[in-house]
């Protein structure tokens, strides 16, 4: 049980359109007709049957969790903010692994195009549920709160608080009752806004729901040197512009990131001097190998690709998952893909594998070795190959990287360089 509020319609989005006053079905009315428009104005990168069969999944799960209500939510303040001219960026997360999201305008990430299994966001193996990222322009992130606040009620809306009883501004409960029926509540010192004591961890044994209204401030940025742009007569829509664009690659690969602290750190910068990156498959690879844990297969990863020839899958059926990794496996969704396809796991049970591997759960692990194996021997592996792909996996989960993540913050990074290089965007910092 949860005490997440009923959603609370928006007239000039929904009422003149839908007319459910069930949340599941208005979210599949308007969703569906979301991807209908979307499929009119871009390219899908798979047939329409595909994504049309994704969502339906999707929505299913969603609805049998109850959790239709909390994309509702969430899709009505992002849109809010995007109408109010207030930057939000693409994602981070898992949450991009959603198409319901992406369709919905909650995240700018397709995660057809990037092979990002739903079930890495909302698991229906799972009792847990897990909640959007979603961040805002720093400087008007507020609005955004202030908007949740004035359309649920200010009883009933508060910051998180950190474990040492710190209100946290980015981590929001929003309450079907006065949250003070349910944890003391305080004042934020700075801001007056009503904080919950109430830390991060307790959030789900306590039934509350998790909204997160993160400051950014590259995108604050960023929409400066578009507005500035518009104001000479161009218009830019960020989502929208060409990732393919030479110039911007050059300057990642000068270890020129950003004017703002994105990733603009000493070891992302070696990692961006190192890789070279000359695609958006290599950059989201350099958000991941800029990770501590992943710095040793920066050579690995630099040695192939610039010798394609030394590229060795352990089968061929993996060459469809790691080509753009240059064979190896950096991410978490990539071990989903390849337990499905190898040992014919559901995306569920391969996540459910993932996290056992990442806490070192033997018990779980070694369940799932016996049918990861028989599975395997099933596709055309021997015993030994099976053993072998296993164990590989096993090495591989202690330093993967979530690549829904990676393409989010790699998006943001991509569209700085971009602006530098084609908008003066140094100037509009200034």
């Amino acid at each position: 049980m949860t005490f997440m509020p009923k959603f609370h319609d928006s007239p000039a989005r929904f009422s003149s359109k839908y007319h459910s006053n069930q949340e599941s079905e208005l979210l599949g009315e308007w969703s569906r007709d979301c991807l209908f428009k979307w499929f009119s104005q871009h390219e899908p990168a798979a047939p329409e049957s595909v994504y049309q069969s994704r969502l339906e999944d999707e929505l299913r799960i969603v609805a049998d969790k109850e959790y239709s209500g909390y994309f509702l939510i969430v899709a009505d303040y992002v849109n809010w903010a995007k109408d109010n001219a207030i930057a939000v960026g693409p994602g981070r997360g898992s949450g991009p692994c959603s198409l319901l999201g992406f369709v919905l305008g909650i995240t700018a990430v397709d995660p057809i195009r990037y092979g990002l299994p739903f079930e890495r966001f909302v698991n229906p193996d799972k009792e847990t549920l897990a909640d959007f990222d979603i961040e805002f322009c720093d400087q008007r992130r507020d609005e955004v709160a202030n908007y949740i606040q004035s359309k649920y009620g200010v009883d009933r809306v508060a910051q998180i608080s950190s474990d040492d009883a710190r209100p946290l501004p980015s981590r929001l409960v929003i309450c079907d009752r006065p949250l003070s029926e349910l944890v003391p509540l305080y004042s934020n010192p700075e801001s007056g806004f009503p904080a919950a004591k109430i830390n991060l961890s307790q959030i789900t044994s306590a039934g509350l729901v998790q909204f997160n209204v993160i400051n950014q401030k590259a995108l604050t940025i960023n929409q400066r040197t578009v507005e500035e742009a518009r104001r000479s007569g161009v218009a830019i829509d960020l989502d929208q512009i060409p990732l393919d664009d030479s110039e911007a690659y050059r300057l990642l690969s000068k270890g020129e990131t950003s004017t703002v602290a994105v990733h603009d750190d000493e070891r992302y910068k070696a990692t961006l001097l190192a890789v070279q990156p000359d695609c958006f498959e290599d950059l989201c690879a350099v958000i991941a190998l800029s990770q501590s844990r992943l710095q040793n297969f920066i050579p690995q990863y630099v040695e192939h690709k610039r010798h394609p020839d030394l590229v060795r899958y352990f089968h061929p059926a993996l060459e469809s998952i790691t080509a753009d990794t240059h064979g190896l496996i950096l991410y978490q969704e990539q071990l989903m893909h390849i337990v499905h396809k190898i040992a014919g796991f559901s995306f569920a049970q391969g996540d459910l594998f993932r996290r056992a591997l990442k806490k070192s759960n033997r018990e779980a692990i070694a369940v799932h070795k016996i049918r990861f194996i028989n599975g395997a021997k099933s596709f055309g592996l021997s015993s030994a190959e099976s053993t072998g792909l296993f164990e590989h996996l096993v090495f591989s989960c202690q330093w993967i990287f979530n690549k829904s993540h990676a393409v989010a913050f790699a998006m943001i990074d991509y569209q700085t360089a971009w602006l530098q290089a084609n908008y003066n965007y140094g100037d509009a910092e200034k």
